[in-house]
């Protein structure tokens, strides 16, 4: 799930204004603290992945 770049900045603030820990702050607002910490070093969502795509059995994918 991608949170808005509003969300991430306002839970930033909040974090900032209220002295919270990214714990604390995470708790209050049902995110993981390592989102935040992340969000805090780059706000922009990341357009792709770093790593190649997870490589699916054709069989197991055709039962499905």
């Amino acid at each position: 799930m991608t949170y808005s770049i509003d969300f991430r900045r306002r839970a930033l603030e909040l974090k900032e204004k209220l002295n919270l820990t990214y714990s604390e702050a995470a708790h209050r607002l049902g995110v993981g603290p390592a989102s935040l910490a992340r969000w805090n070093k780059e706000l922009e969502p990341q357009k792709h992945r770093n790593k190649p795509p997870t490589k699916i059995n054709t069989d197991h994918l055709l039962k499905d």
